[in-house]
């Protein structure tokens, strides 16, 4: 979880669920899902199992199953996600492409990187 008051600058990767009450400036992988919420924000890219956006993303984002976008949620960037949710009142500028068979393997990505 990152708090309210925190700003994290740099990468998250993580195997875990990831819970956005604060600011991130960097990059947020995991096999995971991630939830963002009201007061969240992230500028970066995200690649998760689900996300769930209820605060803002600048960013591409690539979600493996489903990605949410709820009527607080602002979304500035493209989407790559089987199954795509956006709630009448929110916001998105960007592209959206609905695909089968995405990797949200962090361990993988882990072994590539090094």
């Amino acid at each position: 979880m990152v708090d309210e008051d925190i700003t994290v600058v740099g990468e998250i990767v993580s195997e875990e669920n990831i819970r956005l009450r604060g600011r991130v400036e960097g990059n947020v992988s995991t096999s995971g899902s991630v939830v963002i919420e009201p007061r969240g924000s992230v500028r970066g890219d995200i690649t998760a199992e689900n996300l769930i956006v209820e605060g803002s993303v600048e960013g591409k984002v690539t979600v493996a199953r489903k990605f949410e976008l709820r009527p607080t949620g602002r979304m500035r960037g493209d989407i790559r996600a089987s199954v795509v949710a956006i709630a009448e009142d929110a916001f998105l500028q960007g592209r959206v492409l609905a695909t089968e068979k995405i990797s949200t393997n962090v361990q993988k990505r882990r072994i590539d990187k090094g």
